[in-house]
C-alpha cells in the first residue's frame, strides 16, 4: 500500500534542492547577468536616437450637415454610413493609408527637401544616408549578428538581385510608373517610418513620422500632411474643377467671338455713315441681332463661370488642425533602460538554466557512456 505513495513522492520537485543548486552556482549566475547586462548597455548606448513628429487634423466638407448627423447616429448602433451618405467624389478616410503608400505620393515625398544638421538636402538622399548608417553601425552588436547570421540569406539575395534580376531596357511610357531597386528599398523603408491612424468614428486623422533627426521628422510630417490634404482636395473638387475649366474656356471663346462682332459692326457703321438704303438697314439689323445673341451667350457663360467657381469653393474641404506639428525634443527609441533589463533577464535565465541542468546533463552523459562501455565489454 505504501509503494504508490513513495512513487508519487519521488516524482515531486524538491524546491529546496533546486534553490541549493542555484545558490551553489550563484557566482556563475551573477556573471551571466553581468555579461548580458554589459552587452545590453553597449547595444543601448550604440543605438541611434529616433524622434517622432505627429499631427492630427479633421477634414470637413461644406455639405456634410445632414449626412454627418445620420452617420453619427448610425455609428452609435455600429453601422458605418460613410460610403453611402457622402457624395461620389468623396474619398473615404479608410483609403488615406492607400494614398500614402501609393507610388505617386511616395515619389512626391522623396522629392521633398529637408535640413538635417543645418544642411539642405533632398529627402531621398537623407533617407539613403539613414539606411546606410543603420547597415554600417558596427557598434550595434545584435544588429550585426542578426545581419550576418539570420539575415545572411536576405543579404546575399539583395546583393545578387541587381545582377540576377536586373531590369531590362524598356520604352518609357508616361502613363505607367516604374520603380528601380533602390527606389523600392527606399519605399519599403519609408512605409515603416510613416504611420497614419484613421478614427472613422470621430473623424480625425493622425499622421506620425519617425526620423533620426528631429527637424527632419517635423518637416516631413508637415509636408506629408500638406500633400495628403492636397490629394483630398484635388479628388474632391475634380468634377467641379473640370466643369469650371471647360466653362472658362468656352467663355473665353465666346468673348473673342463677341468682340469680333463688335468690331465688325463698328467698321460697318463707319464705312456706311452717309448711306441710307434697304440693303444697309438689312445688313445692320442682322449684325445687331448676331451681336445681341453673342452678348447674351457671353453673359450667360460668365454667370456659369461664377457659379462654377462658387461650386469649387463649396466642394473644397476644410481641414481643422487639432494637433499641429512641433519639433520633438524627446526620443521615442531606443528605450535604453528596458533594453538593459531585458538583456539582464536573458542572462539570468541562461544562468539559472545552466545551474539547474548541469547535473542532469552530466548524469545523462555518464549513463550513455557507461551503457556504451557495457555494450563493448559484453558484445
Amino acid at each position: 500500500m505504501e509503494q504508490p505513495h513513495q512513487a508519487t513522492k519521488s516524482d515531486e520537485i524538491d524546491i529546496v534542492e533546486l534553490l541549493q543548486k542555484i545558490w551553489q552556482d550563484r557566482i556563475l549566475v551573477l556573471i551571466m547577468i553581468g555579461i548580458f547586462a554589459t552587452i545590453g548597455i553597449i547595444y543601448a548606448l550604440s543605438s541611434t536616437n529616433v524622434y517622432s513628429a505627429t499631427t492630427t487634423f479633421i477634414p470637413k466638407g461644406q455639405s456634410s450637415g445632414t449626412g454627418s448627423s445620420l452617420s453619427g447616429l448610425a455609428s452609435l448602433a455600429g453601422i458605418n454610413l460613410g460610403s453611402v451618405s457622402g457624395s461620389d467624389s468623396e474619398i473615404p478616410p479608410s483609403m488615406y493609408p492607400m494614398i500614402l503608400n501609393s507610388i505617386p505620393f511616395q515619389k512626391k515625398i522623396l522629392a521633398l527637401s529637408v535640413v538635417p544638421k543645418g544642411q539642405k538636402t533632398l529627402f531621398k538622399e537623407h533617407l539613403k544616408s539613414q539606411m546606410n548608417f543603420e547597415d554600417s553601425n558596427s557598434l550595434s552588436l545584435l544588429s550585426s549578428l542578426k545581419k550576418y547570421t539570420l539575415g545572411l540569406p536576405a543579404l546575399v539575395k539583395g546583393k545578387l538581385f541587381k545582377k540576377m534580376n536586373a531590369l531590362p531596357s524598356y520604352v518609357e511610357i508616361p502613363t505607367i510608373k516604374r520603380f528601380n531597386y533602390e527606389d523600392e528599398q527606399l519605399s519599403a523603408y519609408l512605409k515603416e517610418m510613416i504611420k497614419i491612424n484613421v478614427n472613422e468614428k470621430e473623424g480625425f486623422i493622425t499622421i506620425t513620422y519617425k526620423d533620426q533627426d528631429p527637424h527632419s521628422a517635423a518637416i516631413i510630417a508637415l509636408n506629408i500632411q500638406t500633400l495628403l490634404q492636397e490629394e483630398i482636395i484635388n479628388f474632391k473638387i475634380k468634377n467641379s474643377q473640370e466643369l469650371l475649366t471647360f466653362t472658362e474656356s468656352l467663355k473665353d471663346e465666346k468673348k473673342m467671338f463677341f468682340e469680333a462682332l463688335q468690331d465688325e459692326l463698328a467698321i460697318f457703321r463707319d464705312q456706311h455713315q452717309n448711306i441710307s438704303s434697304g440693303l444697309f438697314e438689312n445688313k445692320l439689323s442682322r449684325l445687331e441681332s448676331e451681336l445681341a445673341i453673342a452678348r447674351s451667350v457671353y453673359e450667360e457663360l460668365a454667370k456659369q463661370v461664377e457659379q462654377a467657381r462658387i461650386q469649387v469653393r463649396k466642394d473644397t474641404p476644410i481641414f481643422t488642425i487639432i494637433d499641429p506639428v512641433v519639433i520633438p525634443n524627446q526620443r521615442i527609441s531606443p528605450k535604453r533602460t528596458l533594453i538593459v533589463v531585458i538583456y539582464s533577464f536573458v542572462g539570468l535565465i541562461i544562468g539559472l538554466a545552466y545551474a539547474l541542468l548541469k547535473e542532469p546533463i552530466k548524469h545523462l552523459a555518464n549513463s550513455i557512456t557507461s551503457t556504451d562501455a557495457d555494450k563493448g565489454i559484453n558484445p
